[in-house]
């Protein structure tokens, strides 16, 4: 009976670990100062919000197999609460609660060839979905309705 109870104990802390969101400090991106931003460098874990209207400048850069990046910042505005959770044990995760974290299908990257309106070659179209629904084909098509 005793290994079965510490099987269940060591199952329901890796799923607590999963769900919860670890703690550390919380920064506002978009009001943050240069010394906010500073003093949560070191930390293991750090909790950067973005509230609705927030616009915040993202600067993309490529490393690795491709190399490359935008001259200039493309901005981000927030359409709801949410928390980009970086860790420096994991990989960067969502909250869209400020306290749970959610599983991977909310954060995708959408990556399509497309032919150039110059007609001169292809591009890249390179989208990232954050979203609660988990579902990046059905956000991008509603995107794609709303535009014709």
């Amino acid at each position: 009976m005793r290994p079965f109870i510490g099987v269940g104990l060591l199952f329901l802390a890796l799923v607590s670990t999963a769900c919860v969101g670890a703690q550390g400090p919380r920064v506002r991106v978009a009001t943050a100062t240069q010394a906010e931003l500073q003093a949560v460098e070191n930390e293991d874990v750090v909790w950067y919000e973005f509230q609705p209207g927030d616009v915040v400048p993202v600067h993309f850069g490529f490393i690795g197999a491709v190399e490359g990046g935008t001259d200039g910042p493309a901005g981000l505005r927030a359409k709801q609460r949410f928390f980009l959770v970086t860790s420096k044990q994991g990989p960067l995760r969502l909250s869209f609660d400020g306290e749970t974290l959610v599983g991977g299908g909310s954060m995708q990257a959408i990556i399509a060839p497309v032919a150039r309106k110059d007609g001169k070659g292809g591009a890249l179209l390179w989208m990232l979905y954050m979203g609660e629904s988990g579902d990046a084909e059905a956000e991008l098509d509603k995107i794609l309705a709303e535009s014709e």
